[in-house]
């Protein structure tokens, strides 16, 4: 009897303890949900950005519970297109398997909210950017008519830039206003009067030019944009030129509809305030050779297109957005040293038409001269594909419509510099938000400085919390010739600077968890 009442005890508190165990295990909304939504998916997931519901508290987060289980899960959500294990890109809208599992489990637990108090704030999202407030907008002047005659549209519009002095920009930022017929946009920049004649001759606003615009510009992609783009601050030294007497050209394809719709699109431009820019990005392309001669994809089959660039002089590749339509289905795309070696640039290989960009190395690629990089696409044209807009397939060709299909890959680069494949951009140089602001704030002064360099903290912060690293503008640590110290009185992180040599520098302050890079100047 005295055996069976031990193993009754024992039993009940395994089941005691296993029930306890269950509710620890069971995540919920504020503590454990609320940072991986708002740092993964509300950029997107909220008023004015791209995605249709927004994710930016609770009630809405769960509303859709289920839904954002099955995407997670599946893999569909956070988009991103490249493959990770091929090549690393800076921004990569990645879940871990535990955090997949983490929202997996809080569906199933019935989506408790827990307690509000552990819900970290709502990250400070700006309005009408992605980046922060611009410099300069410009705006189309007028709203454009897009008849709903389901035909493609290419229209440029003639934008003046009306600046006293020649700039230097660190990011260029097209907004689509109507996301339902703004299939892509194309920016180029000239400075000769052309444009406005072209413009003159067609009585719409604009003038109407498919495959480039229609002459010869300064440049021919100054920038761009495609669904699913995300704008970037240029990273490191490197960043465009705006003249003061040029015009920005927005060459934008408009989606067939089947009723009117109107778009008045604009540009967000940010200035290089601080003098960092050095190197000029440079844009090229491949497309496949004989490419409107030979490019047809037959029906009922897939078919792969290779093109091929030589490599002149030592460049450090930046950035690469490959493009195709509908019947895309993957890319491949890599450099051939003289050495034959093999760098890796970038492979998709389930190719998304809703999400297209210009992806960031998250360091520089040097691509040494006379090597070739090869660019493969590959295309299905099967009744099987079901993202085919023919049904049943027919023979398709390069062409302006949707439904015709394109290859054609950008790529963004500067000549080479000594040091670029050492400079890490994960470590300073990125620039994009840092949604980690309610303890550090962006008050840092005075910048440029000359001995100590102040960071203002919040109110409750105290010195035993603060962990601080010093980066040069190359990505490089920095362990030595640098102290700080806290003024709690003024709540101030306080960097002693005297020993650094003059140059740009980036410091990582991270307090509880949360971490910022905040770059300033020495001189």
């Amino acid at each position: 009897m005295k055996i069976y009442k031990y193993s009754l005890l024992i039993i009940i508190t395994i089941l005691m303890l296993f029930k306890v165990e269950s509710a620890k295990s069971t995540p919920n909304y504020s503590k454990d949900i609320a940072p991986i939504i708002y740092n993964k998916c509300t950029n997107c997931h909220r008023a004015g950005e791209i995605a249709p519901m927004p994710f930016t508290n609770f009630n809405e987060v769960k509303n859709y519970g289920q839904m954002i289980k099955f995407v997670t899960s599946s893999k569909f959500m956070p988009p991103w297109s490249p493959n990770s294990n091929y090549s690393n890109f800076l921004g990569e809208r990645v879940l871990s398997q535990s955090e997949i599992d983490m929202i997996k489990d809080w569906v199933d637990g019935g989506m408790p909210q827990g307690n509000m108090e552990d819900e970290p704030n709502l990250p400070i999202f700006p309005e009408g950017s992605q980046l922060g407030k611009p410099d300069l907008v410009l705006k189309m002047s007028e709203k454009f008519l897009h008849k709903g005659n389901n035909q493609d549209q290419y229209q440029v519009f003639v934008l003046p830039v009306n600046l006293e002095e020649n700039k230097k920009i660190k990011a260029i930022e097209f907004r689509p206003d109507n996301k339902k017929i703004v299939h892509h946009a194309i920016l180029g920049i000239d400075t000769t009067s052309i444009a406005f004649e072209l413009d003159a001759d067609d009585p719409r606003y604009g003038y109407e030019q498919f495959g480039g615009f229609g002459f010869e510009p300064l440049e021919n992609t100054w920038a761009g944009w495609a669904p699913g783009s995300f704008a970037r601050f240029y990273p490191a030294d490197i960043g465009k030129n705006l003249y003061k007497n040029s015009v920005i050209l927005a060459q934008i394809h408009y989606a067939p509809v089947t009723n009117d719709e109107y778009d008045q699109s604009e540009i967000n431009i940010f200035y290089d305030k601080e003098n960092q820019i050095k190197r000029n990005l440079l844009t090229t392309a491949i497309t496949p050779e004989n490419l409107f001669e030979e490019f047809k994809i037959p029906a009922n089959k897939v078919k792969s297109f290779t093109g091929v660039l030589n490599v002149p002089i030592d460049i450090s590749l930046v950035s690469v957005l490959p493009h195709m339509h509908l019947t895309g289905q993957l890319w491949e795309i890599l450099a051939i040293t003289p050495n034959k070696d093999t760098i890796n640039i970038i492979k998709i290989d389930k190719w998304d038409f809703n999400w297209q960009d210009f992806y960031y190395s998250n360091k520089l690629k040097k691509i040494p001269a006379k090597s070739k990089v090869y660019a493969k696409a590959t295309y299905d044209n099967r009744a099987e594909n079901p993202n085919n807009p023919n049904q049943p397939p027919k023979d398709i060709y390069w062409g302006e419509g949707t439904s015709d299909e394109m290859y054609i890959c950008y790529f963004n680069y500067v000549p080479y510099n000594f040091g670029d494949e050492n400079l890490d951009l994960t470590t300073g140089v990125e620039q994009n938000l840092v949604y980690s602001n309610q303890i550090i704030s962006d008050n840092i002064f005075p910048n440029p400085t000359i001995d100590y360099l102040n960071i203002k903290l919040n109110e409750n912060v105290e010195i035993k919390e603060v962990m601080l690293e010093l980066y040069s503008q190359f990505g490089q640590i920095i362990n030595d010739n640098f102290s700080f110290e806290i003024d709690n009185e003024n709540k101030l992180l306080e960097l002693n600077c005297k020993n650094l040599t003059s140059g740009i520098y980036y410091t990582k302050i991270k307090i509880r968890g949360q971490e910022k890079y905040l770059r300033f100047i020495k001189i």
